[in-house]
C-alpha cells in the first residue's frame, strides 16, 4: 500500500516566525504532536513537536516566546508519497521518529503519515510491532543521567 493512501493530507502547518505559543495553541485545538514549518512555496522547512516545545523551549528557559525557528527540527525526515508502508515503517524504526513529512514529487508538502495510520493497515501489523521496538531503544549516543534504582534501593 502507498503512503498516498494513507497520510493524513490536511496537515496543520505554521511559518517559522510564528510564535512558539501560538504552535502549542495550535496543538492543543487540533490534539496533535507535531505541526509542519513550510514558507509560502510550501517548502518544508523543518517541524515542531510537543517534545521539542517542552525539551528546547521550556527547559531552556525561554519564555519570552520566540519564534518557533528557535527550537524546531529543521532536519525532518521526509517521505515521498508513493513509497511503501513497508518504506514509511523502516524509516520510522530507522531514524527513531513516530511520523513522516509526506512529500510529492516536487518536493513540497504533501501530507503527514503517522504509525498510528500505518497501524490501521492489516499487512503491516508485525512490522508496526517491530518499527515500535525501534522506536522505543534508548539511544545508544546518550548516557543516561541518573542511576537506576534497584528493588535492594527501598527495602521494606
Amino acid at each position: 500500500m502507498k503512503i498516498k493512501e494513507l497520510m493524513t493530507k490536511k496537515v496543520i502547518t505554521a511559518k517559522k516566525s510564528d510564535p512558539i505559543s501560538k504552535i502549542a495553541k495550535l496543538m492543543a485545538n487540533f490534539d496533535i504532536g507535531m505541526v509542519v514549518i513550510i514558507n509560502d512555496s510550501r517548502d518544508v522547512l523543518g517541524v515542531v513537536t510537543d517534545r521539542d516545545i517542552v525539551i528546547r523551549a521550556l527547559s531552556m528557559d525561554k519564555f519570552n516566546d520566540p519564534p518557533v525557528e528557535t527550537v524546531m527540527t529543521n532536519h525532518c525526515v521526509n517521505i515521498n508519497r508513493n513509497e511503501s508502508a513497508v518504506r514509511a515503517l523502516e524509516m520510522m524504526g530507522e531514524y527513531q521518529v513516530r511520523r513522516l513529512v509526506v512529500t510529492n514529487e516536487e518536493n513540497k508538502l504533501a501530507g503527514v503519515v503517522s504509525l498510528a495510520d500505518l497501524a490501521l493497515v492489516k499487512s503491516t501489523n508485525k512490522l508496526v510491532n517491530e518499527t515500535l521496538y525501534e522506536i522505543s531503544i534508548p539511544n545508544p549516543q546518550k548516557e543516561k543521567p541518573l542511576k537506576y534504582l534497584e528493588v535492594d534501593d527501598y527495602r521494606l
